[in-house]
């Protein structure tokens, strides 16, 4: 059980009589406190995406690619390997072909390679007689490789959505809504969105390109951005699109997964597309799921889409090894504001799973590393009052590579340097006042009975898309009834329940917390964390409550 914690409104309230007063109070926690932000936000219109002409350099990149297009240049596309990069290449891929450019793509292996540009790579491509790199999701500080492809006579084009660390890249343009010389409005793209965008200026809005928002819906949740401004509007119009994708190699992933012809929400691109795109780059090599989302025919796309799949649960296996592994270190030095897990020959590819799991269950920055030959990988994952990338450039004398976002980063360093380098970060967490805290529940509001009802569930819906910058509305209910707690699942892990509150007799399940069936007795009073979801079963609807913590009267 978790303390509980109702976010408190820092901005007065709307004054819309024709909405209900829960809904009002929902959009006010969100920032939204106008009229007509409300209605933009509730009614999301693809219209108002901002011109990508916005962005300084984007004439420059659009000519160059309509000079490469015209004189028919070998151009390669140069992509990160987790999805936010296979989707965003994939969306580079399919635009330009359909200007009539098909280009080749590089995608890097993580193993052997490791992310980003790298000078090998780069020679590699140009002794292919390549004119015109183009990046994806990656490039911002590659400093010493846009260099280099000016002495090779190689032209660079980087989209990106990364944190710059030090100086620009002299490259041909640097298309990234995080530039600080730049004046994009909406520094929260994707690599995917910002791969979209140039894409959109290439074809000058003439509507095809929306064909290719399923992919950026998919990375765009995928790299866990901010579901909000441009983010939302291409999320929501990316799952309308991929009601009737295009792409043979989506149709294969979903029909495998069970949900062919079912209503898509950001759990499905989060929790059942991410996961098996990523899964590549974290197995084997992200050129698999590329090859999936670009393939043309559905035998092709089925049997790498099972490919796929047997390599997502042997990367689920693989984390759940190594979290074990991760947890019993941990577990031994929680007085530390920054905690650090090591392991000989972890697989690369799921330490950053591993940090993101620490992270949420301590509630503060945790660096899993694998350590192999002398070379330390890792990936960190942080809480929103400690920028993690800020926290390794305080730090960066100590490390050969890192980059990445507030909250999410990747490394490389000596094993040797590791006590150092821990060492460091736990002195800049001081130097910040970095306060620990016990993991705590966010509601976003007390609800009487009144407030379960269908309208109010109606307007929920509207604030999808749910994600990051966006979550999913939890509200606390008081002195519930229970009148019938049992467990359900194949291993009875489930908790399903039947509680009364007010004059609503209410369905709810506890997804996890088969234990409650111990706990919980008929007349028992609760207080419940939950979610308000609608159950539909042989074709019967009813409001159901997903219960995320209770807590016994």
């Amino acid at each position: 059980m978790k303390n509980w914690k109702i976010k408190q409104l820092e901005t007065s309230q709307a004054i819309l009589p024709e909405y209900p007063s829960l809904i009002i109070k929902l959009l006010a926690l969100r920032g939204l406190t106008e009229p007509e932000a409300i209605r933009d936000f509730l009614n999301p219109d693809f219209g108002k995406l901002y011109d990508p002409f916005l962005f300084r350099e984007m004439q420059r990149a659009v000519t160059r690619i309509e000079e490469a297009i015209a004189k028919k240049e070998k151009v390669t596309i140069y992509a990160d390997y987790d999805a936010d990069a296979i989707t965003a290449a994939t969306v580079m891929y399919q635009g330009l072909k359909k200007l009539g450019l098909v280009a080749e793509c590089y995608i890097p292996d993580r193993f052997s390679e490791g992310y980003g540009i790298n000078k090998d790579a780069i020679n590699q491509i140009a002794a292919n007689d390549t004119n015109l790199i183009i990046t994806v999701d990656c490039g911002t500080n590659a400093v010493e490789e846009a260099l280099l492809c000016k002495e090779l006579g190689v032209d660079l084009i980087i989209t990106d959505h990364h944190e710059l660390t030090g100086e620009l890249p002299k490259a041909f343009a640097l298309i990234n809504p995080k530039n600080p010389h730049d004046e994009y409005p909406f520094p929260f793209l994707t690599g995917v969105g910002v791969a979209f965008k140039l894409i959109s200026a290439l074809f000058k809005n003439n509507g095809w390109e929306k064909w290719l928002l399923d992919l950026v819906a998919i990375g765009t949740v995928a790299d866990c951005h901010s579901l909000t401004s441009e983010n939302r509007i291409l999320v929501g119009f990316g799952l309308k699109v991929l009601t009737k994708t295009r792409w043979p190699g989506l149709r294969s992933m979903l029909e495998l997964g069970g949900l062919k012809d079912r209503k898509y929400d950001t759990f499905t691109l989060g929790f059942i597309l991410a996961p098996r795109i990523n899964a590549a780059g974290r197995i084997r090599h992200g050129d698999t799921a590329f090859k999936l989302l670009v393939a043309e025919n559905e035998a092709e796309a089925k049997s790498l889409a099972v490919e796929l799949n047997e390599l997502n649960q042997h990367r689920q296996f693989l984390t759940d090894q190594v979290l074990s592994e991760a947890k019993a270190q941990v577990e031994l030095s929680l007085d530390k504001k920054v905690l650090l897990a090591v392991g000989k020959d972890w697989p690369k590819g799921v330490v950053g799973l591993v940090a993101g799991r620490l992270a949420e269950e301590y509630n503060r920055p945790v660096l899993a590393i694998s350590s192999i030959e002398g070379v330390a990988t890792g990936s960190a994952r942080s809480t929103p009052e400690f920028d993690i990338v800020a926290a390794l450039t305080a730090s960066k004398d100590l490390l050969q590579k890192y980059g990445g976002h507030t909250q999410a980063a990747g490394f490389t360093l000596s094993s040797d340097n590791l006590l150092s380098f821990h060492q460091r970060l736990l002195e800049y967490a001081e130097s910040l006042n970095l306060t620990l805290s016990d993991p705590v529940l966010l509601a976003d509001a007390e609800v009487e009975p009144g407030d379960i009802s269908w309208e109010n569930y109606g307007y929920l819906e509207k604030l999808a898309p749910f994600g990051y910058g966006n979550p999913i509305p939890k509200f606390i209910g008081r002195n519930l009834e229970v009148l019938e707690c049992r467990t359900v699942g194949n291993n009875n892990n489930h908790a399903k329940l039947k509680l009364k509150f007010g004059e609503h007799n209410l369905e709810a399940i506890a997804f996890g917390q088969g234990f409650l069936n111990n706990s919980l007795k008929p007349n028992n009073k609760i207080d419940c964390l939950f979610e308000l979801t609608a159950n539909e079963w042989n074709g019967n609807k009813s409001l159901q409550l997903k219960i995320l913590d209770t807590k016994i009267l």
